[in-house]
């Protein structure tokens, strides 16, 4: 795939606009937060499958108390495409028949989503991409985590926690997801580094057709057949492969021996950490990219062009750099760790530790 160009924007232009927001009351850069809390009009988000708890749970919530909070008098339509490219499509056309003036997608599939990007742009509609980039087409907005930090975060933390000699496997999320294809060029520099000074190997990689768990499953019981169980780490693209790639690992009496890493930070992957069956998950605070992706769609609904400060980063999608905003991620790796979920909003303490043991110090007594 064409490997994502990020274009850092000069610090000076930061600093002209952080004195602007001084100038005009500190409102984050965003222009008149008095014009934007009174845009009107529609918006449409468009999410891309059920599957993984985040889009119906933190970002579709996210969203639209983002909404809520910043232009409270803003219509939000929300649609959920099921995993299925050609749904998606429709439901966007229907969305600006409907009289949607904002598009909000996480795109199913990104060749898919250019086309309904031009038929946008043609209806004089702007898209904001959300989380998953669309390539080759005029989007106006991207917003997403850093993915190229999130893997590297994720090959680093493997290789801190397995030895020289060790065996890896690693699980790939969908291949036909932009967001999947970055990460990997996050994790994998790093462990192809050690597998050519001969310090670690691979001995089975896969990809996860719709980052379905039940797939990686299979994948982890194919490559521990293969490899006749000599497995001492995996590369687990997210949370939800990362607990049937456990599961796989329980059969066999390896689970809580072999580390194996996640992303999303969901509550069934902190509870796998906590529970020593699980060793890491990368957080990104999806309630922090849905209010993005809401502050966004309230300028432009607002007839206001969003804040440098708001989108400071640029991404090349193949036909043009997208104002963009990349959001930073964090490892959680520990009880301590764990609280940053917790305290961001994103999960219940006690929900969490009803699926842990009491053994746990932050569930003690719980």
């Amino acid at each position: 795939m064409r490997r994502l160009e990020i274009v850092a924007v000069l610090a000076v232009v930061g600093l002209i606009t952080a004195a602007c927001g001084d100038d005009d009351g500190g409102d984050g850069g965003q222009g008149s937060s008095e014009d934007v809390s009174e845009a009107t009009g529609t918006v449409a988000l468009l999410l891309p499958e059920n599957v993984t708890p985040r889009w119906e749970g933190p970002d579709r919530e996210g969203f639209e108390a983002g909404m809520a909070e910043h232009a409270p008098d803003v219509d939000v339509q929300v649609f959920n495409a099921l995993n299925d490219a050609a749904e998606q499509q429709q439901q966007a056309e229907q969305a600006i028949t409907q009289g949607a003036e904002v598009l909000v997608i996480a795109a199913v599939d990104k060749t898919a989503a250019s086309v309904i990007v031009e038929d946008a742009e043609a209806a004089d509609v702007p898209v904001i991409a959300y989380d998953r980039l669309i390539e080759d087409a005029p989007l106006d907005y991207y917003v997403t985590f850093d993915g190229e930090q999130v893997g590297r975060a994720q090959g680093e933390w493997l290789m801190e926690n397995t030895a020289d000699g060790d065996q890896l496997v690693v699980i790939h999320g969908s291949e036909d997801d932009d967001n999947a294809q970055w990460f990997a060029e996050g994790y994998m520099p790093v462990l192809q580094e050690a597998v050519d000074n001969g310090t670690r190997t691979i001995g089975y990689e896969n990809w996860t057709p719709g980052w379905d768990p039940s797939a990686a499953q299979e994948s982890m019981e194919a490559a521990l057949t293969q490899l006749d169980n000599d497995v001492q780490g995996v590369l687990s693209a997210n949370d939800g492969m990362a607990a049937t790639i456990v599961t796989a690992l329980e059969a066999q009496g390896l689970a809580g021996e072999v580390p194996v890493t996640g992303q999303d930070a969901t509550e069934q992957g902190l509870q796998l950490i906590l529970n020593g069956r699980q060793g890491m998950s990368v957080f990104k605070d999806f309630t922090q990219q849905a209010d993005v992706a809401a502050q966004i769609a309230a300028a432009l609904l607002a007839d206001q062009e969003p804040s440098d400060e708001l989108v400071p980063d640029a991404v090349d999608n193949g036909m043009q750099d997208v104002p963009s905003r990349l959001l930073e991620v964090e490892v959680i790796d520990d009880e301590e760790s764990v609280m940053l979920a917790v305290d961001a909003g994103i999960h219940e303490l006690d929900a969490i530790c009803s699926g842990v043991s009491t053994d746990v110090e932050i569930c003690a007594g719980g």
